[in-house]
């Protein structure tokens, strides 16, 4: 619309519509001045020719009627004059709304730019088509030089326009919870039809850009979600399980995902909970206690704070410590029989470590401390055989021999030292001849035999040992001598004789 044209062509047909009334009115003043004239001769006339009735009747038949024809053309040519100043006023009043239209308008265009801003093509729905036609219609009066109806018509659309911007902020938020609502209730295209109203409104607000993010995706989410709940509905939990995590992973929001994770996963640990439990006690009655360690393990991670899993543990402590106790009675007890004293020992001890109130643990391994004290003393004497030429290491001999000889059942090894011993200490009773030779000046003195005095020659009977004979002669270094007396030579000598001078 070219609201300056129109009103150019406004301002020409206001000048002619001047000029003819003035045209107009200087006639009509030339009409009332030929009147007065006219009046003023009938007056003369009648005054000066009152009697003559033929001039009378000759200016009343003659003139009478041209005057009379003459006073109805003055007559419709004032009402023309004031029919056209009328005109002219109504048309002054008329150009006096123009400004107003255009202020009007000017606002509304202002306004319109404004609200589409907000996107308000794609909600306004029938108020913004109000709008759009009551522009339209003002710009078709203003171009027929209808400003006020033009006015009008931009006051009423402006009204709407004002009514449209205040509905936005509730709009905004109405739109934002119907699409939260379409989301839930699985309505795809109302939940983007929302939330892109939103953008339109805001088109930085995040709410709505995450909504519209989701009801994108609302397909494949509900999708794996009806899958969760089938498989839920099969009781398999771990596929359920996994359906409902995809479907979180596309919206970590979808509430019904979550519950259905939250509830299969509830199941899941439920039945794994009381299968790891009961693979644990399995596990316990085959002795396999490591693995049902892990199983309660397992359990526990799944519920930290139930007493079925410490009643679970504590069972498995005790048959684990029965269980253990018994392995290292039978293995002590296998070990001496093999005469293994140490081993069982170590056995013995760690059995009371589990439980120091086994009586006959305690009895054992005293029975074992004894066995394993003999066996040393068997084992110290048979290779101290040099020894037992000393009379109080052979009766401590003998005796140890008594106490071996007097076990029950004695095994192989202990058989074997008993016979050594026996067989060592018949040799050492039984004295050897050695033969000393001297200077018969060196006093010679054997070590737990006595003093031998001075000789040339002498033979001596000593039991098998390690001896050490002394040689002093006066003036002269003592000399001393270790040798040893062996059961298998039967001629031994040695000689003892102080040589070197002091």
């Amino acid at each position: 619309m070219d609201h300056q044209d129109s009103e150019h062509s406004s301002e020409i047909k206001t000048d002619l519509s001047s000029n003819q009334a003035e045209k107009s009115a200087k006639t009509i003043h030339q009409k009332n001045l030929e009147k007065d004239d006219r009046n003023k001769v009938s007056r003369r006339l009648a005054y000066s020719l009152a009697a003559i009735s033929m001039v009378v009747l000759l200016i009343v038949v003659l003139v009478l009627p041209v005057l009379i024809q003459e006073t109805d053309e003055e007559i419709q040519q004032t009402e023309d004059f004031q029919s056209q100043t009328e005109q002219l006023a109504i048309d002054r009043e008329i150009l006096a709304q123009k400004p107003i239209a255009q202020a009007m308008f000017s606002e509304l265009l202002i306004k319109i730019d404004e609200i589409k801003l907000f996107g308000v093509q794609f909600w306004g729905g029938e108020q913004w088509e109000m709008v759009l036609r009551l522009q339209q219609e003002g710009d078709t009066n203003y171009q027929t030089a209808q400003y006020h109806l033009a006015a009008n018509n931009y006051r009423d659309a402006m009204q709407h326009l004002v009514g449209l911007e205040m509905s936005i902020p509730a709009l905004l938020e109405e739109s934002l919870d119907r699409g939260k609502e379409a989301i839930l209730s699985g309505n795809k295209e109302l939940a983007i039809n929302n939330y892109e109203i939103a953008l339109a409104i805001d088109g930085i607000n995040q709410e709505a850009k995450k909504g519209l993010d989701r009801a994108l995706k609302l397909d494949r989410v509900l999708e794996l979600t009806q899958l969760g709940n089938d498989f839920e509905s099969k009781r398999q939990w771990k596929e359920a399980m996994q359906a409902f995590e995809e479907a979180l992973t596309i919206d970590r929001e979808w509430e019904q995902a979550q519950s259905g994770f939250d509830r299969s996963k509830e199941q899941f640990e439920t039945e794994e909970f009381q299968r790891l439990l009961s693979s644990g006690y399995q596990a316990i009655r085959e002795s396999r206690f490591e693995s049902a360690r892990s199983f309660f393990n397992q359990a526990a991670d799944i519920q930290r704070e139930s007493l079925e899993v410490q009643q679970a543990f504590e069972e498995l402590d005790t048959q684990e410590r029965i269980f253990n106790i018994k392995s290292m009675k039978y293995k002590a007890l296998t070990a001496e029989v093999n005469e293994q004293w140490e081993n069982a020992r170590t056995l013995y001890k760690s059995i009371l470590n589990l439980d120091p109130n086994i009586g006959e643990i305690k009895e054992s391994l005293t029975r074992v401390n004894q066995r394993i004290e003999l066996s040393n003393n068997l084992t110290y004497f048979i290779s101290s055989k040099d020894k037992l030429n000393d009379d109080k290491f052979f009766i401590q001999a003998e005796t140890i021999l008594t106490q071996a000889q007097n076990i029950i059942n004695p095994g192989p090894i202990l058989k074997e030292q008993i016979n050594d011993l026996t067989q060592i200490l018949k040799i050492a009773a039984i004295p050897i001849e050695v033969t000393i030779f001297s200077d018969n000046a060196t006093e010679i003195l054997i070590f737990k035999i006595g003093n031998l005095g001075v000789f040339e020659r002498s033979v001596i009977p000593l039991r098998p040992g390690v001896y050490i004979a002394t040689g002093k002669r006066n003036g002269y270094r003592d000399v001393q001598l270790r040798f040893k007396v062996s059961a298998n030579n039967k001629d031994q000598s040695i000689r003892v004789e102080c040589k070197e001078r002091i």
